[in-house]
């Protein structure tokens, strides 16, 4: 039986690998211990009237931290109780994002709704998600108290719904939402429904008026929480007959698109009776953008330190693929342009073609003061070894670097919020 007790045990096993680097005098004995002495302090003061967040704007938005680690330990233990008794199963966004391919492809009507939750952490009713948590029988009455006290100060000190940042607040909204995605999910005419934090797609038979499917969503929404109308998409597939060249369009034209978890679906029309729909995957334009916005930024910083290792250590970032130490799992997760995307075909992709080229022009144009800066402060030799690198021979080539700790950290100083 799993031991939801608050003690110096318990605690201890909530110290992760990745603390023992961040925070290397941990690696002593003795300074171990005082932490989790004051992890233990901490669990038999409980949180009441105790603020221990701090906050950052990040894209207008209120982003929370825990500023102690023994702090931080006595929430860890608060998330695993949680999860323990109200377990939360996710899909992978790999294993969505196929499903999702598969199921547009085939030549049936259908109608496709991307819906977001606007400002979701800070939307939730806290009161009607401790209802939610006080319903959890498994649960140990401490957790549950631990849990009120942590929301009536975060409330009462200005907050809003959910502290967005801490993974306590993911697993609250989790649970508050579980209601919500079995009801949007039974509902006759949905085959397909995926909540991905507050991104929605939902794949229905394309029968229901779409005012009135949009009106069962929103009144199906925990308390507090709306749909955002401005970043809606709505298309529908009617029965897919073959497509037939004209002199006029000789090819297979997209007949709608939509993106979703970082991939760009364009949709086609089968060519021959019987098939299915032909699915194209590339990377989503908002995905592109930020790449673009990273190299510029990358651009600009140089601009300021003259540093050209540590651009091109950037750039080799960007267009290739990388392992990354996990270390509170043990083991290694793969990243990179190839790995972020696997599923786009290169051949096919214009997303690749477009970041190459922007990599091309900003490095060889004067044209606007941060490209016209960096022109002036560069050698033709600088610049011919920027060229060298592709985000499309990256991937296709699948190039490996190994960037170590310190070289992640220094990276990605310059884009840290983008």
């Amino acid at each position: 039986m799993y031991d939801q007790s608050f003690n110096s045990i318990s605690l201890s096993r909530m110290l992760q690998k990745n603390d023992f680097y961040v925070r290397p005098w941990l690696r002593t004995p003795a300074t171990k211990e005082i932490e989790i002495e004051k992890a233990v302090l901490r669990s038999l003061q409980g949180f009441a009237g105790y603020n221990f967040l701090t906050s950052t704007k990040i894209r207008g938005k209120d982003v929370y931290r825990i500023a102690n680690l023994s702090d931080e330990l006595v929430l860890r233990k608060i998330d695993k109780n949680l999860k323990k008794a109200r377990p939360i199963h996710a899909p992978s966004r790999d294993s969505i994002v196929a499903k999702l391919k598969n199921l547009v492809s085939e030549s049936v009507q259908y109608r496709i709704y991307r819906l977001d939750i606007k400002s979701f952490y800070e939307s939730f009713n806290a009161g009607l998600v401790m209802n939610d948590v006080n319903a959890i029988k498994g649960l140990s009455p401490q957790t549950k108290e631990y849990l009120k006290d942590i929301l009536d100060v975060f409330i009462t000190s200005g907050g809003r719904g959910l502290p967005r940042g801490l993974a306590l607040s993911a697993t609250l909204s989790e649970i508050s939402m579980a209601s919500f995605d079995r009801t949007i999910a039974s509902t006759p005419g949905v085959f397909f429904y995926c909540r991905y934090v507050d991104d929605i797609i939902i794949i229905t038979s394309g029968v229901k008026n779409v005012k009135q499917f949009l009106k069962t969503v929103a009144a199906s929404l925990p308390s507090g929480l709306t749909l955002n109308q401005k970043k809606q998409y709505i298309c529908k597939a009617n029965d897919a007959s073959p497509f037939r060249p004209t002199p006029q369009a000789p090819n297979n034209p997209k007949r709608f698109t939509f993106e979703y978890l970082g991939y760009n679906f364009d949709i086609h029309d089968p060519s021959m009776k019987n098939e299915p729909r032909k699915v194209v995957l590339d990377i989503a334009r908002s995905k592109v953008n930020k790449i673009k916005s990273r190299i510029t930024l990358a651009y600009l910083d140089f601009c300021k330190n003259q540093d050209f290792s540590l651009l091109e250590m950037r750039i080799k970032f960007l267009t290739s693929n990388f392992s990354i130490s996990d270390t509170n799992r043990g083991g290694y997760r793969l990243s990179g342009i190839y790995h972020n995307y696997h599923r786009i075909d290169p051949s096919k992709s214009a997303a690749l073609d477009q970041l190459d080229e922007y990599l091309r022009r900003a490095t060889t144009s004067s044209y606007g003061k941060v490209f016209n800066d960096f022109y002036c402060k560069t050698t033709a030799s600088q610049r011919r070894r920027l060229l060298t690198f592709s985000f499309k021979r990256g991937f296709i080539d699948r190039v490996y670097l190994h960037f170590n700790r310190h070289q992640f950290k220094t990276i990605g100083e310059c884009w840290e919020y983008v």
